[in-house]
């Protein structure tokens, strides 16, 4: 965002990790950001720590904490209430990063408590889907269940008074796709804060909030995100003057293109991210979106903003006469300038791509998370799919969701042990005589059915 010259429109950052040597990372990586804000940036991080190495990847090791962890989550909610205050304006836009470890549940927890306090923001989950065997296995038998009862669902009344259950649209992200992650990371940043930049100086294309609202009911809970870098340059030219004669100039040329042209280069590039076949350009394993969809594109440029406004008219002129619209009806794509690299000098051209995933071709999780969930029926005829479909695995050992899924109080626990205590007995009570003899409940022998 800083990159972008949008990190004014971060109101606050949170990070929940009960493990000390990720706070502290945490706190090093977001020092020299807090000192370039002048202290305006607040980074919440928690006050409790339950155990110095975190939950190591138990998704129900909290609950003996529940107690301090929901205080001290309490705190936290508060500090970002106070800096809306302090800034006059309550969040439009709430991202939300969510992993399947041992801090899976308790997302749910601070998600359900942000919504109870901002109730108006639009809220973009963004899903990174494991790779490794032992939160895959956590996902699939229990986290991915507390996903949808906390966070994948929302209550809505509708026109006719009657309360309905919709859901958030939410970001699928895949670390399986590289042994890399930083890198994913980079590609992931890049977009939404591309997204930030093209939409905040466009009139006709509204703020990424109302984007991501708008996008969510058409895209059914899912979206979908590609990137694509291509390094640029500062080259000398010759040019010829009609009143100077020739003289040289200075142009910035694309270096791994053999047009090297900068407008042509990037026409070609708008083509290239819009391809079905390039999904090494996505964040997840996933199909790609029909050709009239509703899609988002922002071209990120390291030029100064004054010259973007000649390079875009000949862009679209390009675009023009290749019937690019055509194509694409329903993409809506701007400028915006930037440079997402350490150094000045190291210059590149992104081009990031926001589009919703097609339910024919995504019906659950498991479809993102490859072939080897291959076992997993899904019911067939779901009038809708995708997160708040309540079409999660089966249950586990018998309990119900809200025991296996939601955070259940010792005392919660106690109570439901004596209802199924009391019902056992009851049961009992109605096929023996209670003295454990084999005699019926009629007192003659008898079995009573």
């Amino acid at each position: 965002m800083g990159e972008a010259g949008v990190l004014d429109r971060v109101q606050s950052l949170m990070m929940y990790d009960c493990n000390q040597g990720t706070i502290d990372s945490i706190d090093n990586e977001t020092r020299a950001m807090r000192r370039v804000q002048g202290g305006q940036l607040p980074v919440i991080l928690p006050g409790f720590l339950p155990k110095v190495d975190g939950f190591l990847r138990d998704p129900n090791a909290y609950k003996d904490f529940y107690g301090l962890i929901h205080r001290d989550m309490e705190r936290m909610v508060d500090t970002v209430a106070r800096r809306s205050e302090e800034v006059g304006s309550p969040p439009q836009l709430i991202l939300e990063w969510l992993g399947f470890g041992g801090h899976a549940k308790l997302g749910g927890v601070l998600h359900e408590m942000m919504v109870e306090r901002f109730p108006e923001a639009t809220y973009l989950p963004i899903v990174l889907t494991p790779s490794e065997p032992v939160l895959k296995e956590n996902m699939r038998r229990e986290t991915w269940g507390a996903y949808e009862e906390t966070i994948g669902i929302r209550q809505s009344m509708n026109s006719q008074g009657e309360i309905e259950y919709l859901r958030y649209p939410a970001l699928i992200t895949d670390n399986s796709l590289s042994l890399n992650y930083e890198r994913l990371d980079d590609k992931l940043a890049i977009a939404l804060a591309s997204m930030e930049a093209g939409m905040r100086y466009q009139v006709d294309s509204g703020s990424m909030s109302e984007t991501v609202a708008s996008f969510g009911d058409y895209s059914n809970g899912w979206f979908g995100v590609r990137v694509l870098n291509r390094r640029v340059d500062i080259t000398d030219t010759r040019q010829r003057s009609r009143l100077l004669g020739p003289f040289s100039g200075r142009e910035v040329v694309v270096v791994n293109d053999s047009a090297k042209h900068l407008p042509f280069s990037i026409k070609s590039a708008m083509w290239d991210i819009l391809d079905p076949k390039r999904s090494d350009l996505q964040l997840a394993k996933h199909g790609f979106v029909a050709g009239d969809a509703v899609m988002r594109m922002v071209i990120v440029l390291p030029i100064e903003p004054a010259g973007i406004r000649e390079i875009e008219s000949d862009v679209r002129d390009q675009l023009a006469r290749e019937d690019f619209d055509l194509a694409y009806p329903n993409l809506m794509w701007s400028f915006a300038s930037a440079n997402f690299q350490h150094s000045p000098d190291d210059r590149h051209l992104h081009v990031s791509l926001l589009f919703p995933l097609q339910t024919d071709d995504i019906r659950s999780i498991t479809d993102i998370m490859g072939a080897d969930n291959a076992y997993v029926t899904i019911p067939g005829g779901l009038e809708y799919t995708g997160f708040g479909s309540r079409r999660f695995l089966p249950q586990m050992n018998g309990h119900d969701p809200e025991t296996q899924y939601g955070y259940v109080s010792r005392g919660q626990q106690i109570k439901i042990e004596r209802e199924r205590s009391r019902a056992v007995a009851q049961e009992r009570r109605q096929f023996t005589n209670g003295y454990e003899n084999g005699v019926g409940g009629n007192g003659n022998g008898s079995y009573r059915p």
